[in-house]
Order: structure tokens, then C-alpha cells, then sequence
């Protein structure tokens, strides 16, 4: 190499490390803000920390601004390894999984959006990691949406923990940690608006078609349970009129949870956009 080029080499390495600096610099004058917050708020639990409302404005933005060959996903991990940890300082919680066909896949999940700083364990099943999220207060719950049996049942009750987020939240095709899965929590203080609703409904035949004709979507069902995702703009009266046909009942539907739209990718034209809730187009 020239002596030029070895000059050029050290110039680019000397801005390299300078940005680094400034990086780290600005992680370090974060937690010291995060200081000031936890003084202020006084949190003590996961529901006085955790806003996935604020958070999915955060990445939509990120998606929108972000340009380069640096994958969205890296920028995706960095900020919820940030996210994940600063939400920790603020009120110390515990991260458990359920069982998924494929484990690496779920510890993937696991641990793109949560990073290494926070606890995980595994659960038997949906079922009980759903109950440890209920008794312990300090614990969130990941479960694959095609988790078998009525594991949602869990979600039912004022005191039961609910969805508040779906992942992944960057959808595109061929991403890792990519495995459909929902967050769930001991009810949280946020009051962020969400895009989909989540419910528990006791219903006959017709179900899916139903839910479809209103944009949302049959999640899973065992036997004559189900967990289906609606618009937000959808109220249980209009899935209930479009149940009543001879054979469709509609004998009972909970609210389970909520969650921000996900963000939807086009590779193909390297740009990304806010995905529109369900149905949006037929509202």
C-alpha cells in the first residue's frame, strides 16, 4: 500500500474510533438521564417502566430515518438491547419463555429483544409462563402465537397478564429472530393507543371467516375457543352481527391485549414504511 493510502487508512481509522467515543459517550449520558427518570417516577415494578407504545414510535422512526447497507435488524438489535437494559434500571425484571417447536428459535427471539442484561428462563409451557408472569409481578412472557391448546385463557381476568406487543416488529422477509411471537405482561400504566386488539372468544363455526370480513384474523383455536386479532376501530357488537347467522354464535369475547401495528419492509426498494393496522384499508 502507498503512503498515501496508508494515510487515508489512518484517517478513516482515527474517525472510527472518534465516533465510537461519541457513541459510548452518548450510552453514558443516557443512563444518567435514566438516573434522573427513575428519580422522578419512582419506579419499582414493570408496569411503571414499560411503554411498547413509545417504543414502537421509536423503531418506526428508526425504520423511516435509517439508509446505508447497514441492516435495519442490526439497528433493530442495538436499540432493543438499549431499550431492554434502561428499562431494567428503571425497575429490575425477568424475562420467561414458553416451549416452541423449534427452542433455538424461540432463544433467538429471546434474545434479540432482550438482550443479555436481563434474566431469561424457559417455562414448561405457554400455560406457566403465563402463571409466573401473574404471580410474580417482576416477570414478562414470550409465547409463539402457534402455541398449542387455549394457553390464552391465561390472559383472562381483570388481575391477568396481557398482550403488549406482537413480534417481530420489523416485518420483512428472511429476517432473523423472525419467529411470530407476543409479549406479555402484569397490566401496564401505558396508555398508548393500540392499532390491534387481541380477544378471547367462545364462538362456533364462521369464526375466521368472520373476523377476515372485518380485517383481522383467527390466531389459533381449541375446540370452541379462540384468540383472534381485530382492528382497534372494531368493536365486539360488529363481530358479533357478523356472527349472526343460523349455526355462528357469539357466546362470550375478552379483551387480552393490545398492540402496535407492525412495521412492514419492501427489500426489494430498501425503504420501509408503518404497516396500517388490519383492515385499515376496509375501514
Amino acid at each position: 500500500m502507498s503512503e498515501a493510502g496508508d494515510s487515508a487508512l489512518d484517517r478513516i481509522r482515527v474517525e472510527i474510533d472518534s465516533i465510537d467515543a461519541a457513541m459510548h459517550d452518548l450510552l453514558i449520558r443516557r443512563s444518567a438521564v435514566i438516573d434522573e427518570l427513575i428519580a422522578i417516577k419512582g419506579a419499582h415494578t414493570p408496569g411503571t417502566a414499560f411503554r411498547p407504545g413509545r417504543e414502537a414510535d421509536m423503531m418506526r422512526r428508526f425504520a423511516m430515518r435509517h439508509e446505508g447497507h447497514l441492516p435495519l435488524t442490526t439497528v433493530e438489535h442495538i436499540w432493543r438491547e438499549i431499550i431492554s437494559t434502561f428499562t431494567a434500571m428503571q425497575a429490575p425484571y425477568s424475562v420467561i419463555s414458553g416451549p416452541a417447536a423449534d427452542r433455538l428459535t424461540m432463544r433467538d427471539v429471546v434474545r434479540f429483544y432482550f438482550g443479555f442484561s436481563v434474566p431469561v428462563s424457559e417455562a414448561a409451557s405457554s400455560e406457566a409462563a403465563l402463571e409466573a408472569v401473574r404471580g410474580t409481578k417482576s416477570q414478562i412472557a414470550v409465547i409463539a402465537a402457534d402455541s398449542e391448546g387455549a394457553w390464552w385463557q391465561g390472559l383472562c381476568g381483570e388481575d391477568a397478564p396481557k398482550i403488549l406487543a406482537k413480534l417481530p416488529f420489523i416485518a420483512m422477509e428472511g429476517r432473523p429472530a423472525g419467529l411470530p411471537c407476543y409479549i406479555a405482561a402484569p397490566p401496564l400504566n401505558d396508555i398508548s393507543p393500540a392499532d390491534i386488539r387481541l380477544y378471547a372468544v367462545n364462538a362456533e363455526d364462521g369464526l375466521a371467516a368472520a373476523a377476515e370480513r372485518l380485517g383481522g384474523r383467527l390466531v389459533s383455536h381449541a375446540d370452541a375457543e379462540a384468540l383472534i386479532e381485530l382492528p382497534a376501530l372494531v368493536e365486539p357488537a360488529d363481530l358479533a352481527g357478523e356472527l349472526a347467522v343460523p349455526g355462528d354464535t357469539l357466546s362470550s369475547m375478552e379483551t387480552v391485549g393490545g398492540f402496535a401495528a407492525p412495521i412492514e419492509v419492501s427489500q426489494m426498494a430498501g425503504q420501509s414504511e408503518p404497516a396500517k393496522p388490519i383492515g385499515h384499508a376496509a375501514q
